[in-house]
């Protein structure tokens, strides 16, 4: 008897080690950052004020086509941190819906910068403010009614092309995806402080739905702040396009964000090699995902041969346009997709971040790509310093209050049912 006595005190004593080792790992040090990254917040919004500072003198001092200039260099910014708000969003639902235990150690990133977008929503107001009231049609050149007067294919489209259902829709996308962010992150943190395990089903719930609300606002917000810029052209793709981006963009913001805390000495044992390996597969398969969409557009569109389609390639391929195209082939696609391959990159989360660094500058090239030849009268090349300065106005904007929010819960949703899952994770791949 003795022996099976002691026999199972062994065994209890095996099986709360685990348990143990677990809770050291998620001690108040590891798991918690009150003072968040304020340095580096305060050092991205100067670097946004400066930004917009320089968009606003850019607008007066180059020429009569600056104001479209910087409000599309601005617009570029806004279109960023938009895709990494929506793109965090998407993947804080798929995560909830298809249950993935390893998730729960970085599903707290995705929740707090999903949970940016009213301040996007912020970012877009100078864009609608500008081009309804001031600059009528700079970026949106359907809103310009003297240049649509004598054009049939846009006074064909005025139904769905008209200021009033833009605007509308606009303040509908951006209500429905607050309600789902601040929604989901809400049920996250609610859950820290009670540990109601009823919250992760409410979460998965409602997940499920709002998986087909987002993926529908989000292919018709990309119609209307991307496509609509040449009211000629269409692409059945655009929103799968603009998804493909926006997901892989915000999978190398949060490999970022993860690798700066681990730097700093949070989140060890807890966020593992194991973690960024699956982060780094993940960066991979939408790396391949966004290249497949942007293939299957291009090549769709040049074996129909429709002039109102191919006008999108062909404003593109020349005037120095081609210089960028190029560039997303091999620096957004292939460079990245060969480099991804390797287990050791994955692992290394150095070395992972230096790879989600080069995506997101990649990204920001693709949506120049997209919006800059819409600007008329300005080449390619020139004034590039309002390019850049006013991209990362709006962008450095939304990254500060990202380095902010980090630091405004755990770090990890601690109570979560299926924390021990991801603790416990081992990736064998």
């Amino acid at each position: 008897m003795s022996q099976i006595a002691s026999r199972s005190s062994h065994g209890h004593e095996d099986h709360a080690e685990p348990h143990v080792a677990a809770r050291a790992r998620l001690s108040e040090a590891a798991v918690r950052f009150p003072g968040g990254l304020g340095t580096l917040s305060a050092g991205l919004w100067f670097v946004g004020i400066v930004g917009l500072i320089a968009a606003a003198v850019g607008a007066m001092s180059t020429g009569e086509h600056g104001t479209a200039h910087a409000l599309a260099a601005y617009h570029v910014g806004f279109l960023f941190a938009l895709g990494l708000s929506l793109g965090c969003l998407g993947l804080t639902m798929i995560l909830q819906q298809f249950n993935a235990g390893w998730s729960a150690a970085i599903r707290r990133q995705a929740e707090n910068i999903a949970s940016l977008i009213p301040l996007v929503f912020v970012l877009f107001l100078p864009i609608a403010i500008m081009e309804i009231a001031v600059t009528h049609g700079k970026l949106f050149h359907w809103m310009d009614t003297h240049h649509t007067a004598h054009d049939p294919v846009i006074q064909a489209k005025s139904g769905y092309l008209n200021v009033g259902r833009w605007a509308l829709c606009a303040v509908v996308f951006f209500a429905v995806w607050t309600f789902f962010a601040l929604k989901l992150r809400g049920f996250s943190i609610r859950q820290d402080e009670t540990g109601d395990k009823w919250l992760t089903a409410k979460a998965r719930r409602m997940s499920s739905y709002g998986l087909l609300i987002f993926a529908l606002t989000t292919a018709f917000a990309s119609f209307d702040w991307l496509m609509s810029m040449d009211p000629h052209w269409f692409s059945t793709m655009f929103g799968v396009y603009f998804f493909a981006g926006s997901m892989m963009s915000c999978i190398a913001l949060i490999i970022l964000v993860l690798g700066v805390l681990r730097m700093k000495g949070k989140l060890e044992g807890v966020v593992t090699a194991d973690h960024f390996h699956d982060l780094g597969k993940l960066l991979l398969s939408f790396t391949i995902f966004w290249a497949y969409v942007t293939f299957c557009q291009y090549f769709l569109i040049w074996y129909s041969n429709i002039p109102e389609e191919t006008a999108f390639y062909n404003l593109r391929s020349h005037s120095g346009y081609e210089v960028l195209g190029v560039t997303l082939t091999f620096g957004h696609f292939i460079v990245p997709f060969v480099v991804l391959l390797f287990r050791e990159v994955k692992r290394n989360y150095k070395l992972l971040m230096a790879v989600a660094a080069w995506q997101l500058v990649m990204h920001s090239v693709d949506l120049l790509f997209m919006v800059r030849p819409i600007v008329q009268g300005v080449r390619f090349g020139e004034h590039v310093w309002l390019d850049i300065l006013g991209l990362l106005g709006p962008l450095c904007i939304f990254l500060g209050f990202v380095a902010w929010r980090v630091g405004s819960a755990p770090l990890v949703p601690i109570k979560d049912p299926r924390l021990h899952e991801a603790l416990a994770h081992k990736n064998y791949v």
